[in-house]
């Protein structure tokens, strides 16, 4: 009798699945009436990922050759309102699996941005919002280009910490 009232206050596991599948589209419900509410909805960004391989004179110090990879486009879930234009070089690059950029080779005489973000021809500051530059979920296209060098020539810049 004791056990048949345990399993009588104890509800069965259809219940209780039943019950959380109930009260995590409840849950899901309220997240998005909240984001919508809030005026924060998301966008699909497609980004169309390059990498420039620039081919450096250590003699000239500048570029001798270029030539550009194009990669598989991805597409990142953002709120054009918040994300700022670094947060999605950064995404990118994580996406991607690339070195951060303070892990890039250093040659003496680069100066120009080791990653740009581009949307219709014109260049995206990092720190301006998505929507400063413009990208909107009719023009939500952007193509991000990551430069690396590769050295050409006799000495090349060490980092601190590295052996001649």
């Amino acid at each position: 009798a004791a056990q048949k009232q345990a399993s009588a206050a104890r509800p069965s596991r259809r219940q209780t699945r039943g019950e959380g599948a109930r009260a995590t589209s409840r849950t899901q419900t309220t997240e998005t009436e909240r984001t919508v509410a809030e005026g924060r909805m998301t966008i699909s960004l497609t980004v169309q990922p390059r990498v420039q391989r620039e081919k450096w004179s250590l003699y000239w110090k500048e570029s001798m050759m270029t030539k550009t990879d194009v990669l598989d486009p991805v597409v990142l879930s953002v709120d054009e309102n918040k994300t700022k234009v670094g947060d999605v070089l950064q995404m990118v690059s994580t996406r991607m699996s690339w070195p951060a950029k303070q892990e890039l080779l250093r040659l003496e005489g680069f100066e120009e941005p080791w990653e740009t973000c581009v949307l219709n021809g014109k260049e995206c500051m990092e720190d301006q919002t998505l929507a400063d530059c413009g990208i909107s979920k009719d023009n939500c296209t952007v193509t991000t280009v990551r430069k690396v060098l590769v050295a050409e020539g006799e000495s090349r810049v060490r980092t601190r910490g590295e052996r001649a």
